[in-house]
């Protein structure tokens, strides 16, 4: 046996630098959290969620926050799409739907005002309970209802058929197939709509619509008719409801407002409690406590304080990285459409000097709120794609960001001849003729990123309008 020496080197990161990395990847809503169990763990810390409006600086963030929220205009969208959504909520709900209730609440309620036997209810319970909240049957339902309440096939078609004659139309569904034939059958839709869902469905979605008019020798008006039927039924008859599950909201971490030609940014602490060290016990110190509790009272407050300054170190990492984001990215900030840059985490971390790796943990899950709406602070780093060099010696820029030839992409497809749609390879070459080194494969790939579908599927035809 041989022994032999080995000099290694180990980076070891001590605990208070861990906690300082830690702080660093926090978001709003978690470092606020972490405010409080610290200040429930350390005797030390107090902390306070009452905001001060006497302060200038947070009257001005009050301010800063209500301007951006007039200002967003994806938010203003949102909010016209909600109310318009539950407006039509209202008009449809005639069955005694509470707002905010869950599809499993609605079935229940349903099935707990029909005058059945006890029995029967329990066994619709059964399958509300076992109901997705998209309005699909879970898997193998029918199977664990008959092996959980001993019955005969066909008393288990039977209730079946009562529980999928409940509202939302569609609901009980155990594919899509079985969704869209119980939506037309109770709007009392054509034989054809009915026939076309039972056997073309997988043309519908490949929009072979010549092979299924052809295959049943009828002309494309019709189809289109039958289309149209097929196409208002909903594929998902459970998307109106609230889920179970709770619902969470974005916060932003920093705030970016425009003021002339300038922007101005600003962490946003208006979510996070106050830290601060107890008077009290910091008096108690002074007035020499024994040893005991003396070391006792050292030992947190050093912790406290190192707390407050990884939070303020934080704070003071994420203003310089978004300050420089902005700087990087000032076309987007300043121009309605304007376009992202190819930017990299190394170019932030150089032109702050420090490591990339700190610029990542400071944009982790971390959100921007600006005039243009709130964005995942990792979409400011858009990778790059070359141009081709007869572009690159016209042109100062060698490179256009991803996120530039996907915006490109899309409007290509949208000026698109809708009866002739582009192919991909067709869509390489208009890329590649504006001096975009692209090839089709990924542009297959951007384009199916973006929920585009393929030549086929965006194929239109002259009785389709």
């Amino acid at each position: 046996m041989e022994l032999s020496l080995q000099v290694q080197q180990k980076q070891i990161l001590s605990q208070k630098m861990q906690q300082s990395v830690e702080i660093l990847q926090m978001n709003a809503v978690t470092l606020s959290e972490y405010i409080r169990e610290f200040a429930e763990e350390n005797p030390l810390v107090e902390w306070n969620e009452e905001k001060e409006p006497v302060q200038q600086e947070n009257t001005e963030l009050l301010q800063k926050l209500e301007w951006l929220e007039e200002a967003d205009e994806q938010n203003r969208s949102l909010y016209r799409m909600e109310h318009e959504q539950e407006e039509k909520e209202r008009e449809t709900n005639a069955f005694g739907r509470k707002e905010g209730q869950s599809l499993r609440e609605f079935l229940l309620f349903q099935i707990n005002i029909q005058k059945i036997p006890a029995g029967h209810k329990a066994v619709l319970r059964f399958l509300a309970e076992s109901t997705a909240e998209s309005g699909y049957l879970e898997k193998d339902a029918i199977e664990m209802m008959m092996e959980k309440y001993p019955m005969k096939k066909s008393t288990a078609a039977r209730i079946l058929a009562q529980f999928q004659a409940l509202e939302p139309s569609g609901v009980g569904a155990r594919n899509l197939q079985e969704c869209l034939l119980i939506q037309l059958k109770q709007k009392n839709a054509s034989a054809l709509s009915m026939k076309v869902t039972r056997n073309y469905l997988d043309e519908l979605a490949k929009n072979r619509l010549s092979y299924i008019a052809k295959a049943e020798k009828i002309s494309m008006e019709r189809l289109m008719r039958a289309l149209q039927e097929i196409r208002s039924c909903q594929p998902k008859p459970g998307s109106g409801f609230a889920g179970e599950d709770n619902v969470q909201y974005v916060v932003p971490d920093v705030l970016v407002e425009r003021r002339g030609e300038e922007f101005i940014v600003t962490t946003n602490t208006t979510v996070m409690p106050r830290l601060t060290v107890s008077h009290s016990y910091v008096k108690l110190l002074r007035e020499k406590a024994d040893a005991q509790t003396e070391e006792y009272i050292a030992e947190q407050l050093k912790r406290a304080e190192w707390a407050l300054q990884c939070i303020s170190r934080r704070e003071s990492t994420l203003q310089q990285v978004v300050e420089a984001i902005v700087g990087k990215q000032r076309d987007f900030f300043s121009e309605p459409q304007g376009q992202l840059v190819p930017l990299r985490l190394v170019d932030i971390a150089e032109q702050l000097n420090i490591h990339e790796s700190t610029v990542s943990r400071a944009v982790k899950e971390k959100y921007l709120q600006c005039e243009r709406g709130v964005f995942p602070l990792h979409t400011f780093f858009s990778k790059a794609m070359a141009k081709s060099k007869a572009m690159a010696k016209t042109e100062a820029a060698e490179n256009v960001s991803a996120d530039s030839i996907k915006n490109r992409l899309r409007a290509i497809i949208d000026a698109e001849e809708k009866t002739k749609p582009l192919s991909d390879r067709e869509l390489t070459e208009r890329l590649t003729a504006e001096g975009v080194q692209i090839c089709r494969r990924t542009v297959a790939k951007y384009r199916e990123a973006m929920g585009i579908a393929g030549a086929s599927g965006r194929k239109r035809y002259d009785a389709e309008k």
